[in-house]
């Protein structure tokens, strides 16, 4: 029987998932060295992107495990199960995803580390420790910037001072450079009004919800975005929320979201009961929400309302609203309400149907989504370590680990 083409050969593994071609590898000495080169895992990724295929979803808790579950494996149920990490804390963080890569931490933020959930590969970051926990906070964002073929972790350090923020403390982290430097804050008078918000990776643009001592609670906020390519900030205006707010509603809430590749806010509007009630956030409810998607991302007037949600059937109380991913065919999108229930919302009928969620603990939980990749954080030591390795005739240990690593597809 005549052997395929190379070419042939190539096109059926790029169409395969990441679980499948990881079996593979143990075939023959030519199928590990294909799915291991760098081609073939750009290949790989890029057919995953462009057929939406391969979908996972993430469910992290600051008092669980760390959950994975297929995402279109059943359309109407999810089964998550514990995912192994390379944290030391059983409590995991997300702080977001690019090209099968996570960013994760645990929640105090001693150590974070981008980690292939897949291929179980991972790399630890130096990070710097937050001066002030009680009074500062920091938020992270994680991307790729083509321009340079690099993946950059961004850490912003804000503080504060009689609830005013008296100063930020901007550093980008290259995994082709192995450092942190100094970048642009966000620009003045703006900051972060939320602690909790990671930045969203939309266009190689990472964005964040940002606030001013002249915006007033009722008013619309504005978007910072640092350009990974650039390294630097913009702003984006938010999408113009209803104007009746200001009589029926105290309080609003704006969350930034990446909807098939697109910049997405979402407008949750507080009653005036549950306002009055802030900050403890386990007393609000929401009235309603509206889910704003940038048709053109840069374009201030392509701001487009997809729909907003009043009230959903066999919700029992309207808490919490995030969507998270288009179904595969685009026409719903999953929605996960309160962080415990989720249902797929059909964008034609404006049906929400609910699914069944398995294998959870009752607590509340963050959720995010990556695709599956071979994308590896391989370890190349540098030639006097290749010495070192040879005179003690032993393997590198972990503590070796923050060091030569390079991400690459």
């Amino acid at each position: 029987m005549a052997e395929f083409p190379t070419e042939i050969i190539t096109e059926i593994l790029s169409r395969l998932p990441v679980n499948s071609l990881l079996r593979f590898k143990s075939v023959c000495k030519f199928w590990n060295s294909l799915i291991k080169s760098p081609n073939f895992i750009k290949t790989h990724l890029n057919q995953t992107l462009i057929s939406n295929f391969d979908r996972y979803l993430l469910k992290s808790s600051a008092d669980s495990s760390f959950f994975i579950s297929k995402l279109d494996l059943h359309n109407n149920q999810f089964s998550f199960s514990g995912l192994d990490h390379p944290l030391e804390y059983e409590e995991v963080e997300l702080f977001g995803s690019c090209n099968g890569v996570i960013c994760i931490s645990d929640y105090a933020i001693i150590d974070v580390f981008l980690f292939n959930p897949l291929t179980k590969s991972y790399r630890k970051l130096p990070v710097k420790r937050i001066p002030n926990p009680e009074r500062d906070f920091v938020l992270f964002g994680f991307g790729y910037d083509s321009k340079n073929d690099d993946y950059k972790v961004l850490r912003i350090l804000q503080g504060y001072s009689y609830r005013k923020c008296c100063y930020d403390e901007v550093q980008l982290y290259s995994l082709n450079n192995k450092s942190w430097k100094s970048v642009q804050g966000i620009p003045h008078p703006y900051y972060l009004p939320f602690a909790d918000c990671h930045g969203v990776l939309v266009n190689e643009v990472l964005h964040y919800i940002v606030s001013s001592d002249e915006l007033e609670l009722q008013q619309c906020k504005m978007i910072a975005g640092f350009d990974l390519r650039t390294e630097s900030f913009s702003l984006i205006d938010c999408p113009i929320h209803d104007e009746k707010t200001k009589t029926y509603w105290d309080f609003l809430e704006f969350h930034l979201r990446e909807l098939g590749g697109c910049l997405s806010v979402v407008v949750a509007y507080l009653t005036r009961d549950y306002a009055c009630m802030m900050p403890i956030l386990h007393n609000r409810e929401l009235e309603r929400a509206d889910l704003w998607i940038m048709k053109e991302y840069g374009n201030n007037e392509s701001w487009v309302k997809l729909f907003s949600v009043c009230k959903l059937p066999n919700i029992r109380r309207f808490v919490g609203f995030t969507p998270v991913v288009y179904s595969k065919d685009g026409r719903q999108i999953l929605i996960v309400m309160d962080c415990l229930e989720a249902g797929w919302y059909d964008l034609e009928s404006g049906k929400f149907e609910k699914v069944t969620v398995r294998g959870l603990p009752d607590t509340y939980f963050d959720t995010g989504y990556f695709v599956g990749s071979l994308v590896s954080l391989e370890f190349k030591p540098q030639p006097s370590e290749i010495v070192k390795r040879k005179n003690k005739n032993n393997k590198v240990s972990d503590t070796f680990l923050a060091k030569g690593f390079k991400l690459k597809l």
